[in-house]
């Protein structure tokens, strides 16, 4: 396999900016499936069991409304899932950072293109990314930001 498949980020570049350098290869993941009796009746109603059997991640309507806005060109859904897989992993009282393999599994891509994405959305000031592949430290600000900005009317 070519290096750049083994590549991920790390701190100590210039300014104190990530920068991606080789690992193993990626780590395997199981999907878990959720009680449907956790899931609210009202998300229930909107979507079927089986596709919820996995769980759901929010999705503000603000978003909605400036999706194609903001997520646009060729690569818009996997820059949107990146997003919503780093959202998915995100809990009130989290004890571990994401790993670059893991937000890949969510994501449903290959982790080159997870790590790409990235750093598009972060050319974009839509992120910011520290720390390494194996805990990435992702706020999502400017991408919060860029919301409410173009629903503010």
């Amino acid at each position: 396999m070519e290096e750049s498949a083994h590549q991920n980020l790390d701190s100590g570049g210039p300014n104190g900016s990530p920068q991606w350098s080789a690992i193993e290869p990626e780590k395997k993941f199981a999907r878990q499936t959720v009680d449907l009796a956790r899931i609210p009746s009202h998300v229930l109603h909107k979507w079927s069991g089986p596709v919820l059997n996995e769980g759901f991640v929010p999705f503000p309507k603000r978003l909605l409304r400036c999706l194609s806005r903001i997520f646009d060109g060729p690569d818009a859904t996997k820059e949107l899932a990146v997003v919503l897989a780093v959202v998915d992993f995100n809990r009130e009282r989290l004890i571990r950072l994401p790993s670059l393999a893991f937000l890949s599994f969510l994501a449903g891509l290959p982790e080159d293109e997870v790590r790409s994405i990235l750093e598009r959305l972060k050319q974009k000031s839509f992120i910011q990314v520290s720390g390494n592949s194996e805990q990435l430290n992702i706020h999502l600000g400017g991408l919060l930001a860029r919301i409410e900005k173009e629903t503010s009317q």
